[in-house]
């Protein structure tokens, strides 16, 4: 374990779940309240008097929401079944391989519900890639038994987006501009490889909330005007404020395909809606990914700290928290554990426990300093 930024996942995980429990009652003065349902910063969501926030109020577990998952589930498996088969070349469809827990699920249940649909999986290199996902990629390869393609762009491409996006922050912090981006990237690619390859369909392990709350969508299909139409902005940001025209001409241009060769996309796991024991719990049972393999802090891409410590040091609060609170309110994910977690990064970030070095290295690759972010650690 040579590489400084797995090391120090590794650290934070440890220290979460076996000192932190007792670390926090000695600092508890120094954190934000939390809501006592979804464990949402108070700087996130207001709270009541009993510790509550304003969502978990409002929010009510519907049967309705239920057998719309069932009916969405129904649809997509009709679906998928028509496309075994249906590819005029080699594939029938392009399948989003991040090495992580989810994208492993996916392609694991795919293999066995539709064994006729040829795929080929597709795993892009963003140049601060987690070294456990891209070790996860390699050894599930030859398991899952798929064709596979691994791009990698040259690393200043990215390091130039990561470094407009995260220095232009939008109301989503770091999930919401530079996490954002980098997965719209990879999209991209994938349309434009399907093309290429006259692939019909993709496959995306993105969750329903990703969907709903990033893509702005309420489908486990992306719309075909959205998929026939060109990259101009991501995130918000003009990609012409980011980058050179030529470097622009590695965006998704779908205006330029014929109708015929621009794949449909689809999420799979917005379809069947699940808890994230239930992903974790089949991966390790199918003998895929072990615990240390599939915990989300170790497998995302290496500039995660950096984008955790940025948006506490700007808003008070992760981006990412948005989603978990989500996932904890709808019972889909630990509160104790997401609590534990969103508490000590607010912490670690404030002191530069564990991460300072972690997160000045990552801001000189960007050719950054901590004042280019407004991080300013308390020693």
């Amino acid at each position: 374990m040579s590489d400084p930024s797995e090391r120090v996942a590794r650290l934070f995980e440890f220290y979460v779940q076996n000192v932190w429990p007792v670390h926090r009652k000695l600092v508890k003065r120094r954190l934000s309240r939390r809501c006592r349902s979804c464990a949402a910063s108070e700087k996130m969501l207001a709270l009541d008097s009993a510790g509550v926030c304003v969502s978990c109020r409002s929010f009510v577990e519907a049967a309705p929401a239920q057998r719309r998952s069932e009916r969405d589930a129904e649809a997509l498996s009709q679906s998928l079944g028509r496309y075994q088969g249906a590819g005029t070349g080699l594939y029938d469809a392009l399948v989003l391989f991040s090495g992580g827990k989810d994208s492993t699920y996916m392609i694991h249940r795919l293999r066995t519900e539709f064994p006729r649909l040829r795929m080929l999986a597709f795993t892009i290199h963003n140049g601060f890639m987690s070294p456990v996902a891209e070790r996860n990629v390699q050894e599930l390869i030859e398991r899952l038994d798929i064709d596979h393609v691994f791009v990698r762009p040259r690393k200043a491409f990215h390091v130039k987006l990561f470094r407009y996006c995260i220095t232009h922050l939008n109301a989503d912090g770091g999930y919401g501009t530079v996490d954002f981006s980098d997965g719209e990237f990879m999209l991209d690619t994938a349309r434009r490889l399907a093309a290429e390859k006259d692939i019909p369909l993709i496959l995306c392990g993105y969750s329903r909330y990703q969907v709903q709350n990033g893509l702005r969508l309420d489908d486990f299909e992306s719309p075909r005007e959205r998929e026939c139409s060109d990259r101009v902005e991501t995130a918000g940001l003009p990609l012409k404020d980011i980058f050179a025209p030529d470097e622009v001409e590695l965006w998704w241009h779908g205006a330029r395909w014929p109708r015929g060769r621009v794949a449909r996309l689809f999420f799979p796991l917005f379809a069947w809606d699940l808890e994230e024991e239930e992903v974790k719990k089949k991966v390790a049972e199918w003998g895929l990914l072990p615990k240390k393999a599939h915990s989300p802090i170790a497998t995302n891409h290496k500039l995660i700290p950096l984008l955790g410590v940025t948006d506490v040091h700007q808003r008070g609060y992760s981006g990412f928290e948005i989603e978990f609170c989500r996932m904890i309110r709808e019972g889909k994910a630990d509160y104790r554990q997401w609590l534990f977690t969103f508490e000590f990064l607010e912490y670690t970030a404030r002191t530069g426990l564990f991460v300072k070095s972690v997160v000045i290295d990552l801001l000189a690759q960007l050719g950054l300093r901590t004042e280019d972010v407004g991080i300013r650690f308390n020693e």
